[in-house]
């Protein structure tokens, strides 16, 4: 019998654990071709705006450094002077829960619930990045990307800056001919 609620157990996390959902919606009337250059939302201060327990100097210096190393890597240059873009983002994450119901092995294939059940706690985190035109401050960009997190999570750099890559993927958008 804990073979197959293991096996249950395990599908259900390992099919939800791996997907990241990835939106994105623009500003189809603005040329990106012409920004070449960005800076932060707040003043090119670069703030955090996300969990408390997130917001400590190593995590931040590591987003920071991923979100340039991403922008940098696309042919922009950080410029805290006079900017084209003004990026902002936002890091939310909440507490999850999901009821796994145990079976009787030989009741399995009837499905027929024991009143047995346990609950198993995840975390959903989403990354949200913002881009604006300075001159205009018009919202040019936003794309957000959700995944199912560990309990906790490690907010390394690499691992950063492979949820910045998923936000910025199809940044600037390709012009269509």
């Amino acid at each position: 019998m804990k073979k197959v609620y293991l096996l249950i157990v395990v599908l259900i996390l390992g099919l939800t654990g791996c997907a990241t959902r990835v939106s994105t919606s623009f500003d189809r009337q603005a040329d990106f071709s012409k920004y070449k250059s960005f800076c932060w939302l707040q003043g090119c201060e670069f703030t955090f705006t996300g969990p408390r327990y997130m917001n400590d100097s190593a995590v931040v210096s590591n987003l920071k450094n991923a979100i340039i190393k991403e922008m940098e890597e696309k042919g922009f240059i950080y410029d805290a002077e006079n900017p084209d873009l003004l990026l902002d983002f936002h890091v939310t994450v909440e507490n999850r829960q999901t009821n796994v119901y145990r079976f009787e092995e030989d009741r399995f294939l009837q499905l027929d619930p024991v009143d047995q059940s346990d609950v198993y706690y995840f975390l959903e985190g989403t990354l949200i990045m913002d881009i604006a035109d300075r001159e205009t401050g018009q919202m040019i960009w936003r794309s957000s990307a959700n995944r199912y997190l560990e309990l906790n999570p490690q907010m390394t750099e690499k691992n950063l800056r492979k949820g910045i890559g998923m936000v910025l993927r199809k940044f600037p958008p390709k012009e269509k001919k």
